[in-house]
């Protein structure tokens, strides 16, 4: 930086420098202030939509409380999920929207929300549950090939003992008891130190079969 030998010649400077450069410090700091308050006009933004979601979604359950038997409710549900897609609570409004279908029998509409669920949700333990309740309703559908390709599918290690005793479960309702039965001893295994006394109940049924 230039070093001056007066108060005058400093003053200059200073003059000189802001005519040259005044406009553009002025829109910076316009700018940026600017970001700033429009970045907390996003996040209020973002917020209040957010409670708008919620609320919404808590009505929805207040109805589903009040009128189960409602015949408008699935097709709220699937508003609902409809308007909310990128919201985590379609997520939940989906799961809640198969079980009211699988009380009602309605496996189709069931099986739609959770493969909803399955090609959205980002979260591997989300898409996991999905998966599982995905694979009930196809074992309730008795389309064992779905149901299989569905527990086929990658899921959190936490999750591989109920995905192989599902496996079994189908397997088993498909007729094929060796394999059935493997899948219950893998389920077993996945298990560990739990203790499963239904599991136990299904692999001494086939205690007479030889495992796949």
């Amino acid at each position: 930086m230039e070093i001056y030998n007066s108060e005058e010649q400093q003053v200059e400077a200073i003059k000189r420098f802001w005519k040259e450069n005044g406009t553009a410090i002025i829109a910076g700091v316009v700018l940026g202030l600017g970001g700033l308050y429009g970045w907390r006009y996003f996040q209020n933004q973002q917020l209040e939509a957010t409670m708008a979601v919620s609320s919404a979604y808590t009505k929805l359950l207040e109805q589903q409380e009040k009128a189960a038997d409602n015949p408008e409710l699935l097709a709220q549900f699937q508003t609902f999920v409809d308007k909310n897609s990128d919201s985590s609570y379609a997520l939940l409004a989906a799961f809640v929207a198969a079980k009211e279908a699988v009380a009602k029998e309605d496996y189709t509409s069931a099986a739609k929300q959770l493969n909803w669920v399955v090609t959205t949700a980002k979260q591997p333990e989300i898409k996991a549950l999905a998966q599982l309740r995905l694979a009930r309703v196809q074992n309730e559908q008795k389309d064992y090939p779905a149901a299989l390709a569905t527990l086929a599918l990658a899921v959190p290690e936490s999750f591989k003992a109920q995905q192989q005793e599902l496996t079994g479960d189908v397997l088993l309702n498909s007729g094929e008891l060796a394999k059935a039965k493997t899948a219950y001893q893998a389920a077993a295994a996945a298990n560990k130190d739990a203790q499963n006394p239904i599991l136990k109940v299904k692999l001494d049924e086939l205690a007479h079969v030889t495992a796949a």
